[in-house]
């Protein structure tokens, strides 16, 4: 397992859940689940980084739904019929968004296949708005994925994957100042039932506005023994 957030080599994102063993089981379950937080969200927008986090589907009352992704894929374009679906070719690491315009971010196992996982979530809590949501997924190491550096399908061209343990995710996002609402390991459909495939996360942007933190109150420090300065107050009565 590479400890370095940075990977040296070039990623890849997977245009599809079809590109991977099981995708279609990994896709169903995690649309199962967010669909259940979805109705919890307020505003416009969600935003959806990378194919495999476009294809999870779900009761969305946004009005708007972005499909990012560095290419463009038949995929993405058949997603783009849907309405009020915009798709658009940007890099994850650079998103042309301003400040706090989106009010949901899904993250699909979009770090799994990311090169920079940093920036990527540094540029999702710069567009989130405060109180917004983000939900995201990986692939669990503590199962027989860990064993395993490419997921693609036999018919599919090699697909590298980075795994990381759940403890480490949540830090970054804590020091992101992100709430997690629920943490979930999505049981598996096969002889693994004892090992999920699957982690998923919520969690809600925080910005705690700088009237929580009282100034300390600062009390002038008295002597309470200064055998020089009371030899001094003797010679002035004197």
């Amino acid at each position: 397992m590479w400890w370095n957030a940075k990977y040296p080599n070039a990623m890849h994102l997977p245009h599809s859940w079809q590109q991977l063993q099981n995708g279609d089981h990994y896709c169903n379950a995690l649309s199962d689940y967010f669909s259940a937080w979805y109705p919890k969200i307020l505003g416009h927008h969600v935003l959806k980084l990378g194919g495999l986090s476009a294809e999870i589907q779900g009761d969305c009352f946004l009005q708007h739904a972005i499909l990012l992704s560095p290419h463009i894929s038949p995929e993405l374009h058949r997603l783009a019929l849907q309405k009020n679906t915009s798709v658009i070719q940007a890099n994850l690491t650079e998103l042309p968004f301003i400040e706090q315009s989106i009010d949901a971010c899904v993250l699909g196992n979009t770090l799994n296949f990311s090169q920079d996982p940093h920036q990527v979530l540094r540029e999702v809590t710069r567009v989130l708005r405060e109180d917004g949501y983000l939900f995201l997924s990986l692939f669990n190491p503590f199962s027989p994925l860990l064993f395993k550096r490419y997921l693609h399908r036999p018919s599919h061209s090699p697909l590298p994957v980075r795994h990381y343990v759940p403890w480490r995710i949540l830090d970054w996002l804590a020091l992101l100042n992100f709430e997690i609402l629920d943490q979930k390991r999505l049981m598996s459909w096969d002889k693994h039932r004892c090992f999920p495939q699957l982690i998923a996360i919520v969690a809600r942007k925080r910005v705690y506005p700088l009237t929580l933190n009282p100034q300390k109150v600062r009390f002038k420090k008295q002597e309470m023994l200064s055998p020089a300065s009371a030899f001094h107050t003797r010679l002035l009565r004197k």
